[in-house]
C-alpha cells in the first residue's frame, strides 16, 4: 500500500539519490528530500482537480430528519446530522442525481426520487411568492451558489430524510502513513508524478520522459477505472 513516506522513497529510489530510504517525512529532512514531498502533496492535488466527479472522492450520507418549515440547509448542517458525517472542509460537492426522500419509520418504503432543479428556476418556482408559505412533501432539490442544499416544497413536518451522495475534497497527505484515496493499484502514479517534477526542477528531459512514459497508461487507466460511466440517453422518438 503506498503511503505518503513509501512514495516518496520509491521516487527517490527511481530519482537514483544515493542516500537510503527516509524513515520519517516529520523531521530532519534535507532540503531536496523536502522538496520530494511538496512534488508528492502537490501532484496529488492537483491530480484530484482535474475531475470533480472522481468516484474515489464519492462518498453516501443519509441525513435528516428535516425541520418542519424549513427549505435550506447548508453543508455544515447536513453533515452535523448526517450518518456519514464530514466537516465544511471535507465537503467539495453535491452528486446531483443521487438524491432520494423518504420518511422516518417507513424503513424506505416510502422512499422517492428527489428532482434536481437549477437555482434560478428553483427560486421562480418554491421561493416566490405565495410558494414560500406552502408545506408539504419536498418533492425537488436545489443548490444555491453557496453550496446550500434548499428542498421544494418546504418540509411540512419533521420526519423527512434524505440519502444521497456528495464530492470530498481530498486529504492533505501530510502523516508518513497517508495515502492516497484512489484505489492502491494506482499509487505508482504519483510515484511518476513527483519523478515528472524532479526531472523538470532538475532540467533532466530524460526524467521527465521516462517518467512521462508510465504516467500515460496509469492515467489513462485511472480515467477509465474512477470516473463515470458515459452512457446513450433515451431514444429520440
Amino acid at each position: 500500500m503506498g503511503t505518503l513516506l513509501s512514495i516518496v522513497n520509491d521516487a527517490r529510489m527511481e530519482a537514483g539519490l544515493a542516500s537510503g530510504d527516509l524513515t520519517t517525512l516529520q523531521s530532519g529532512l534535507s532540503l531536496e528530500d523536502q522538496r520530494f514531498m511538496r512534488w508528492a502533496q502537490m501532484e496529488y492535488r492537483k491530480m484530484c482537480a482535474k475531475h470533480r466527479d472522481w468516484q474515489f472522492l464519492r462518498q453516501t450520507f443519509d441525513f435528516g430528519p428535516l425541520t418542519a418549515g424549513v427549505a435550506s440547509y447548508t453543508p455544515a448542517q447536513v453533515g452535523a446530522l448526517a450518518t456519514s458525517t464530514f466537516t465544511a472542509q471535507q465537503f467539495k460537492d453535491w452528486k446531483r442525481d443521487s438524491f432520494r426522500l423518504y420518511s422516518t419509520g417507513s424503513s424506505y418504503g416510502d422512499e422517492q426520487l428527489s428532482t434536481f432543479m437549477p437555482w434560478d428556476q428553483f427560486r421562480n418556482v418554491y421561493q416566490y411568492s405565495n410558494q414560500r408559505n406552502i408545506t408539504s412533501r419536498p418533492v425537488a432539490f436545489s443548490i444555491d451558489p453557496l453550496k446550500n442544499l434548499w428542498f421544494g416544497i418546504t418540509p411540512d413536518a419533521t420526519g423527512w430524510r434524505v440519502d444521497g451522495e456528495l464530492y470530498l475534497n481530498p486529504i492533505s497527505l501530510s502523516a508518513d502513513t497517508d495515502r492516497p484515496q484512489w484505489p492502491v493499484q494506482y499509487d505508482d502514479l504519483l510515484t511518476y508524478l513527483v519523478l515528472r517534477a524532479y526531472g523538470v526542477f532538475m532540467s533532466a528531459p530524460e526524467v521527465v520522459q521516462r517518467a512521462s512514459q508510465e504516467i500515460g497508461p496509469l492515467y489513462a487507466q485511472l480515467l477509465l477505472d474512477q470516473l463515470p460511466v458515459i452512457t446513450s440517453g433515451p431514444p429520440l422518438a
